[in-house]
């Protein structure tokens, strides 16, 4: 009896030992076992690596209500943890409070300080739903600046958002897009977005408010400017109209051989939908580009896979509205998985996209590759034009099929003038010496090509995952991929069957009392374990 009282009290001493060291190895490290399939709750090393770098600490106050309803206090459950791990990887330069300001108006106004708003939600009180005023946003210090997230009403992208947030408030990122300006190009400043398919002044505001968060944005007007700025990192062109002269081209070309990046995003093709009619705008920039190693093809693509348009018919007296497919606004879905420019991103939407020729790359020692394809049932038309959208569209025309409409390429570029033996001319037709200018390009040189500049025009723009391709497309091109695999990062909720108000009484009461009664049975069973091992023990003596 005596033995097996001391193996008894040396096992509960070993476990708690156990305990107290886990517990004192758990304040030191950080661990999570994370099962789910694409690891939504573990910290990503983009993440990780930002947090590590901070040089000064970075204090975060989130604002949350106590009363909050389930979906929302899962959202706070999410950011709490997933603010723990910041903390943990910061080297102890990362804190964050979480402050509920209930009705304490000095709490209140510090948050208002802030710029976090209260907002209405409906709030379950005692089986009863109640309209309550809530607070759930954060505010991000960092010496003396400050970032805010004024409401947090769910958990998508939440990791990508805050670590953008963190490289943007600490100066960890500081790339500078230019948007080449002077040949009917839209203009990134222009905030006032154009309503309809065809707005003759296109804009592109709700691309740049999302590309301002995480770069800073310039026009670049070749007409104007001596050279590209210096401070470039990033040059794209999107959806020209005009031609460039070659003083324009020289400009560019001088970027390009000494290292600059290009994202090329344009048709040759100019298409009208409400018209039906689409011409060749003959840009003249197939020998530049040439010399790069790829050709936008004057051609347009359709795909049985395409966006529902909405389009007026005439019948008899009467104009009817109906919604068709309409092939020549595609939706993407076939991807190279290779290409890290599209990871994340399921479906892009083009809209008079045109082929990438990619048979002049390998000649020229260029590694060139494809990004996205169309469907399996797709057209190419080319010469003469036919859009209009009321047509009949039958299978037998669509006998493509996975054509490129989009291009990475990377290396040593040759220069399209230096060596030429015709140089260029200025606006007088006067020739434009060029002295000292290198003929390639460094190795590690890279552009992006995609056959449409309408993708992120406001007239067309309603798919997010366009947005991230030119995102990814610009952080590839500079070098730096750590947000890729944060973009696009879905976080789907998984609540509880609706059941009846029944049933929800039964689950209460099963709640209430299951767990005593648990108890007392496992008391029980040991109690009259223990009781047959001691009658058992009492015999053998």
């Amino acid at each position: 009896m005596k033995v097996s009282k001391i193996q008894t009290t040396i096992g509960i001493v070993l476990v708690v030992a156990i305990l107290v060291l886990l517990n004192l190895i758990a304040n030191t490290r950080f661990i999570r076992l994370d099962l789910t399939e694409e690891k939504l709750f573990s910290l990503s090393d983009a993440s990780k690596k930002v947090v590590r770098n901070l040089e000064e600490p970075l204090t975060v106050k989130v604002f949350a209500s106590e009363n909050l309803s389930p979906q929302l206090k899962d959202t706070k459950r999410f950011l709490n943890d997933l603010l723990a791990g910041y903390r943990a990887y910061g080297g102890g330069e990362f804190r964050y409070e979480f402050i509920d300001p209930g009705s304490d108006e000095e709490l209140e106004a510090e948050a208002q300080k802030y710029r976090i708003p209260p907002f209405q939600e409906n709030v379950w009180n005692k089986d009863q739903l109640e309209l309550k005023r809530v607070y759930l946003g954060a505010v991000f210090l960092y010496e003396d600046q400050q970032e805010t997230i004024p409401t947090l009403q769910n958990v998508s992208g939440l990791e990508y958002n805050i670590t953008s947030l963190i490289k943007r408030l600490t100066n960890q990122q500081e790339y500078k897009v230019g948007f080449v300006q002077g040949h009917g190009e839209p203009d990134p400043t222009q905030q006032q977005a154009q309503r309809g398919l065809d707005a003759q002044a296109a804009t592109i505001a709700q691309a740049v408010n999302v590309i301002k968060n995480n770069y800073e944005v310039e026009q670049v007007n070749l007409q104007e400017a001596e050279a590209v700025p210096d401070d470039i990192n990033v040059l794209v062109i999107l959806n020209p109209s005009q031609k460039f002269s070659d003083a324009e081209k020289l400009k560019i070309d001088e970027y390009i051989v000494t290292g600059g990046e290009v994202a090329w995003m344009y048709s040759p093709i100019k298409a009208n939908l409400q018209a039906g009619t689409a011409s060749d705008m003959r840009l003249g920039l197939d020998d530049w580009t040439s010399a790069y190693g790829f050709r936008v093809n004057a051609n347009l693509v359709a795909d049985q896979n395409a966006s529902m348009i909405n389009v007026q018919e005439r019948r008899g007296f009467f104009t009817v509205q109906n919604t068709i497919k309409y092939p020549f606004f595609p939706n993407v879905t076939t991807f190279n998985d290779n290409a890290v420019v599209i990871e994340n991103i399921n479906m892009v939407s083009l809209f008079f996209a045109s082929t990438i020729d990619t048979s002049l790359a390998r000649e020229k020692g260029l590694e060139l590759t494809p990004v996205m394809y169309s469907g399996p049932r797709s057209m190419v038309q080319s010469g003469r034009f036919s859009i209009n959208a009321t047509q009949t569209w039958s299978d037998d025309m669509f006998d493509r099929e996975h054509v490129v409409l989009g291009a990475m390429l990377e290396g040593p570029f040759a220069s399209r003038f230096a060596g030429a033996e015709q140089p260029p001319v200025a606006d007088d037709g006067a020739p434009i010496e060029i002295a000292g200018m290198p003929e390639k390009a460094p190795e590690d040189t890279r552009m992006f090509v995609l056959g449409d500049g309408n993708f992120i025009l406001d007239g067309y723009l309603s798919n997010p995952a366009n947005v991230y391709l030119l995102l990814n497309a610009v952080d590839w091109l500079a070098g730096d991929t750590d947000l890729i695999a944060l973009r696009g990062r879905e976080f789907e909720m998984r609540p509880l069957k609706e059941i009846s108000q029944g049933q929800k009484q039964v689950w209460k009461y099963v709640n209430w009392f299951g767990p005593p009664l648990l108890a007392i049975l496992i008391g029980i069973v040991y109690w009259q374990v223990r009781r047959n091992r001691r009658y058992e023990e009492e015999l053998a003596q």
